[in-house]
């Protein structure tokens, strides 16, 4: 089975310049847009379902039709940043997000809606690829694990502020105006991204096109790293789809490789579940709509500290040691959570903690998955992460969608997901014991079989 050369076009920054800090500040204004896409029909829902008289079961259904486009994202578009530069990429995401949500804001029925998702979707699983390669790249190794941190607080903080816009929103039934906040963001990110963002310098260098050196110095000092006076030899090219996959299932990674996959699906299956149907479920257990929409400003920040916290002490404790716990933790709290009487304060209380530990898992995923792969199928690699992850957020709302249209309980509901909760707790403990003997066979041997493989 071939396998891609972990070899790398060019060394990751040592220092990080303003310029860096302002690459990982624009990839966090993107995520910030996309958290408050990703929350904008979970928080308009409880309202949009009353006017449109929607089954919860449909609802499940357009839930997951934003995670069928994350799917086809992530599979397809995100890894072809690869092949053809993450620039076009990212714009052609951006821009396409800004359409679908300002026209979502004036759609008529729940099948136009149903579309607008979709495609919305797409946007969404492309950029999830990218901006953690991007900001990965952009970043000096020792910066790394707290830029991606910083990376997914933007998500958060943007489902923040979608649930504070849509609070505000649903006081007067304007769900409208949740979507069209939405997709003005998306305008000033694209704008932003029009003018700062930069191409990878892996890729520029993989690729030598006529300019590409000139593109290459540009970037060499906005990050005030030495210009070069000529391209040094042309290293291996990107991968195509068919030998990317090839490369992640070969010996020295297939192990790591699926155990992350199920891990990343069965996490999505619990997060994309309550990312969803918590707005609903703690409405029926008795908040207003509004201060349900709300809740999503208390559980935002218990996520942003678990970002925090992820990307401060996984170096220390080790990524895949702490994503594992947090898994675990998670597990116990949808229990706690699920068995609580519908008392306002306490279910709020008990949903923050739950979403520290859930958000902290999720960024320690991409801790672990950007560091598992070689430059030249990095995009292709952490596509398929996010891909299986999408896959699981199919399931997730639909399930959930289904539990409570046949009238389970919210403490029969939440202990199901509990168990699924499990699995990736399993995966990430077995994933960490791959990683061991992966160390013990490179220190024995000398080989460099596990040298792309996260610190864990």
């Amino acid at each position: 089975m071939a396998v891609v050369s972990q070899e790398r076009a060019i060394d990751p920054p040592a220092t990080m310049s303003v310029y860096q800090y302002l690459v990982v500040g624009l990839c966090c204004l993107i995520n910030i847009a996309d958290g408050f896409d990703v929350v904008s029909l979970a928080v308009a829902a409880p309202v949009l379902t009353k006017q449109w008289q929607v089954d919860p079961a449909i609802l499940g259904t357009m839930f997951s039709a934003a995670a069928v486009g994350l799917v086809i994202g992530a599979f397809v578009i995100g890894p072809m940043a690869d092949k053809v530069g993450r620039r076009p990429i990212m714009l052609g995401a951006l821009g396409t997000l800004a359409a679908m949500l300002l026209l979502s804001g004036i759609a008529t029925d729940i099948w136009q809606l149903f579309v607008l998702r979709t495609v919305t979707g797409i946007g969404l699983g492309t950029l999830v690829v990218c901006l953690n390669t991007t900001v990965a790249d952009n970043s000096s190794v020792k910066a790394r694990n707290m830029s991606l941190a910083v990376l997914h607080i933007g998500f958060t903080f943007g489902m923040m502020l979608g649930s504070g816009i849509a609070a505000y929103a649903l006081q007067t039934g304007g769900w409208r105006f949740i979507f069209l906040a939405a997709g003005s963001l998306n305008v000033v990110t694209f704008l932003c991204a029009l003018f700062l963002l930069g191409e990878s310098r892996d890729f520029l260098l993989r690729r030598q096109a006529p300019g590409d050196l000139a593109r290459l110095n540009r970037i060499h000092r906005r990050m005030g790293i030495a210009e070069l006076a000529e391209m040094p030899p042309k290293p291996a090219a990107a991968a195509d789809r068919g030998a990317a996959l090839r490369a992640m299932l070969a010996p020295e990674l297939r192990s790591w490789t699926i155990l992350v996959w199920v891990a990343s699906a069965t996490y999505a299956i619990v997060g994309y579940f309550l990312l969803n149907w918590k707005p609903t479920i703690l409405a029926n257990a008795g908040l207003s709509p509004a201060l349900a929409a709300a809740s999503g400003i208390i559980t935002g920040a218990c996520g942003t500290v678990g970002h925090l916290t992820m990307g401060m002490l996984g170096r220390k404790i080790g990524e895949g040691k702490l994503t594992a716990i947090y898994f675990a933790c998670a597990a116990v709290t949808l229990v706690i959570f699920g068995a609580m009487p519908p008392a306002p304060i306490p279910l709020l209380a008990v949903a923050g903690i739950t979403t520290f530990f859930v958000v902290g898992a999720y960024t320690g995923l991409f801790l672990v998955s950007v560091t598992m792969y070689p430059p030249a199928i990095q995009n292709a690699g952490v596509g398929y992460v996010v891909g299986f992850g999408r896959i699981g957020a199919i399931i997730g709302p639909s399930i959930g969608g289904w539990l409570l249209s046949i009238g389970l309980s919210r403490m029969d509901t939440y202990f199901v997901f509990s168990a699924i909760a499990v699995i990736p707790v399993v995966t990430m403990i077995l994933a960490n014991r791959v990683a061991a003997r992966g160390t013990r066979h490179r220190d024995t041997t000398g080989s460099g079989a596990f040298d792309a493989e996260p610190a864990v």
